[in-house]
């Protein structure tokens, strides 16, 4: 996940949790109003509040919807607060000004944009709550009921009030705040990912650099290789010896075949529309071109399988790590088919010594007494860039190797 798209995900939540926490303060004020302040108020402040509840509503869905189907703006949140100030306003000039408790809400949309807007916002909010509040304790429409109400029930509006600002700090914490507090943990636990993916990302570009400087010092060395495994094949008449120059001879026109799909910049270049089944057999007749003595056995044979097309970079991921598993006993390395409506899996299994427990795949090329280090981090690198996992467990025979690849049928 891209960090644009971390970002439309945090927005996503924050205007459900808005929506919700708007539905809950409007199902509050309603109740109020039923209970206090309909018997005194005029046509102009009964039907203005409910007015403005049903906009705060229908606001509170607008959000919802708009969450749901993922098309929000950043800049939405900001002004989705702004109106939520402004009709808060407009509500309490309807309904007693600054002497009715939930003006109390006008912080609300102080503290949810200083935890998810600049500060340029944040101030704005502020400047406009606390000018509201202010003009508010001159300039309102009373509820003369509110008083009678309450003196009623034997409390006072003070009272009342403390008791409404302490409900709605309490909703807004254990909702609002400790959702917050959650989705910054899990942004940090993906900044620490992204970091991950920026080291293994550095590496890869001075891995590509040294293959392309590489690739072009090596073709003159296989050129003379070439000539001078023709010319010995020439001169000798050992069946044996024109056999293991044969084999050289076709080890020599991989190597250049490979430098020249890498000097023509193809390593994402698709494999042709096939069956899963056959794309594995390709990269297994690619693996055993190159290691000859390599042995393999299927645990299960399919009839049938999908039709896909992969770049030919995962044939090489999987060459790679059929090679580490190989390289780990020279055994006959186990491998199982399998896949389901979302993805395929293939199992490598050796019956080497296994990993270590604390083993984790590499972000960096790794010291190896086999190779370079780098087959590993190739692989795993290439398998991640197409939506897959790969990860290694002990076995009781070995290491398992667990290639999971998600469909891209033809």
């Amino acid at each position: 996940m891209s960090m644009s798209a971390t970002t439309t995900l945090a927005l996503v939540h924050n205007l459900k949790r808005l929506a919700v926490l708007r539905l809950i303060t409007c199902s509050g004020i309603a109740l109020a109003l039923w209970f206090f302040g309909q018997e005194s108020a005029s046509p102009l402040q009964r039907f203005g509040a409910w007015g403005i509840l049903l906009l705060m509503t229908l606001l509170s869905l607008v959000n919802l919807w708009r969450a749901r189907s993922h098309s929000a703006r950043p800049h939405e949140m900001s002004s989705y607060l702004l109106v939520d100030t402004l009709l808060i306003v407009a509500l309490m000039y309807l309904s007693g000004g600054a002497n009715n408790p939930f003006i109390t809400y006008l912080l609300v949309p102080i503290v949810i944009s200083a935890a998810t807007l600049s500060w340029l916002m944040t101030w704005l909010l502020c400047v406009l709550a606390m000018l509201a509040y202010g003009g508010l304790l001159f300039f309102y429409e009373p509820l003369a009921s509110l008083e009678y109400q309450l003196a009623q029930l034997g409390l006072s509006q003070h009272i009342v009030g403390m008791w409404l600002t302490f409900v709605l700090s309490s909703l807004f914490i254990a909702y609002f705040v400790v959702e917050m507090a959650l989705e910054n943990r899990l942004q940090s636990q993906q900044v620490a990912q992204y970091r991950e993916q920026s080291i293994q990302s550095e590496h890869l570009m001075l891995l590509a650099s040294q293959a392309a400087s590489t690739a072009h010092e090596l073709g003159t060395p296989l050129t003379t290789l070439k000539i001078l495994s023709q010319e010995l094949r020439h001169q000798t008449q050992d069946e044996q010896s024109q056999a293991d120059l044969d084999l050289m001879l076709r080890q020599i026109e991989l190597c250049k075949d490979k430098l020249k799909h890498l000097s023509q910049h193809q390593p994402l270049e698709q494999s042709p529309h096939q069956s899963l089944q056959l794309f594995i057999h390709h990269a297994l007749e690619q693996w055993l071109l190159m290691r000859p003595t390599g042995q393999y056995r299927w645990q299960e044979e399919h009839s049938s399988s999908p039709r896909v097309q992969y770049p030919q970079v995962l044939q090489q991921a999987i060459i790679n790590l059929l090679d580490n598993a190989y390289d780990a006993s020279h055994a006959p390395v186990e491998l199982t088919l399998s896949w389901n409506k979302q993805h395929w899996t293939l199992n490598i299994l050796d019956h080497g010594p296994g990993v270590a427990p604390e083993f984790t795949l590499p972000n960096r090329p790794i010291d190896s007494s086999q190779g370079l280090g780098i087959g590993l981090l190739l692989s795993h690198s290439s398998i991640q860039r197409l939506g897959g996992n790969v990860t290694l467990c002990n076995q009781a025979q070995g290491c398992l190797t667990v290639i999971e690849i998600p469909f891209n049928e033809a």
